[in-house]
């Protein structure tokens, strides 16, 4: 058995299989599986598709153990489950995500490399931002996916480490989007109001949200741009998977901004991955998660050292390092001027 060409024809297939449980996705094959088990004939009256094509379309996702098939029916396994818009820790929209935008964005990646671009550049006539902001579907995309992304961020270990719940009066969350993440900081620090910083055409699914939360009374959406301004008077600053988004120079303008508005006593917790300092081979997904956002805006994934660089050129140092759960990190920064304390790694 060639079991190294099996791996590496295995390797050069993965496309077919992001495509298959994309398609899936998009047709509704899983949410209508999420309740009960359907016969392929039904299934395909259904979702309006050929049952012949319905069939063999499904046995991949039996054979990859998305779904069981017995004598024509077909039901969820757990892995399909996850893929239901119903499911509680459903990855719907992360998937939807990942085939309407980055899918077409990486097949420009060798073009792109070649021409010294990236790669959305050839495929977009607006940079990634913008296009949000003009474009109601890339909108809703984009957002559908962050906001189930920051309703599934755990924050426990940071939280059971802290001990000023009393003493934080204002959180402000730049870039805060409909404010999923702030919301957790208010649920914990209960004597605090809160202030959702974004742009415009995001305020209505904010004020939504912090509504359907029940926090509209203790928190308020202001628009606003992190490249201009952040306002002052914030005991507490959140940056949540922002830096990211932006190459160091961009990222060091968002950060200055910031550190003009912090008092001597403010702090900012910045979430985000954080790269090993050398090339690990358990860490191959974060190298794949730091080229995906290259290609998407023209970001990239840090090492702790290069956030300590853009922290020394931006006025501030980090204080501490709380290590979350799927690689995720609450780097919390203060104001340079501050006695450095030791980490938590």
């Amino acid at each position: 058995m060639d079991i190294q060409g099996n791996m590496i024809r295995s390797t050069i297939q993965g496309f077919s299989t992001s495509y298959l449980l994309y398609t899936a996705c998009e047709l509704g094959i899983f949410d209508a599986l999420y309740q009960e088990r359907r016969h392929v004939s039904l299934l395909a009256e259904e979702l309006a598709i050929d049952e012949d094509i319905l069939f063999r379309f499904m046995r991949p996702l039996v054979a990859l153990k998305y779904v069981k098939e017995e004598k024509n029916y077909f039901n969820l396994l757990p892995l399909g489950e996850r893929l239901a818009g119903q499911a509680k820790d459903s990855l719907k929209d992360f998937l939807l995500f990942t085939g309407r935008q980055a899918m077409p964005y990486w097949s420009k990646l060798c073009e792109a490399i070649k021409m010294n671009k990236i790669p959305y550049q050839l495929v977009e006539k607006q940079p990634y931002f913008q296009a949000q902001i003009q474009q109601n579907e890339k909108f809703e995309v984009f957002h559908n996916m962050m906001s189930k992304t920051s309703e599934q961020l755990q924050l426990d270990t940071y939280f059971a480490a802290k001990k000023d719940w009393h003493c934080i009066k204002t959180i402000i969350d730049i870039g805060g989007g409909s404010g999923e993440i702030i919301v957790k900081f208010l649920e914990y620090y209960r004597n605090a109001q809160g202030v959702v910083i974004d742009l415009q055409h995001v305020q209505q699914k904010a004020e939504e949200k912090l509504a359907l939360y029940g926090f509209d009374s203790r928190c308020t959406f202001q628009a606003g741009d992190f490249f201009h301004a952040v306002p002052r008077s914030g005991d507490l600053y959140i940056l949540s998977r922002i830096l990211h988004d932006w190459e160091d120079e961009a990222a060091i303008t968002i950060l200055r901004n910031i550190a003009e508005s912090m008092s001597e006593n403010s702090a900012l917790t910045i979430i985000e991955k954080i790269l090993p300092e050398v090339i690990e081979g358990n860490a191959s997904h974060l190298y794949m998660t730091d080229l995906n956002i290259w290609t998407m805006c023209g970001g990239k994934e840090r090492t702790q050292s290069q956030f300590e660089a853009l922290f020394h050129q931006s006025g501030l140092k980090i204080k501490a390092l709380y290590p979350l759960k799927e690689d995720d990190y609450l780097i919390e920064v203060v104001k340079k001027d501050f006695e450095y304390q030791e980490g938590i790694l």
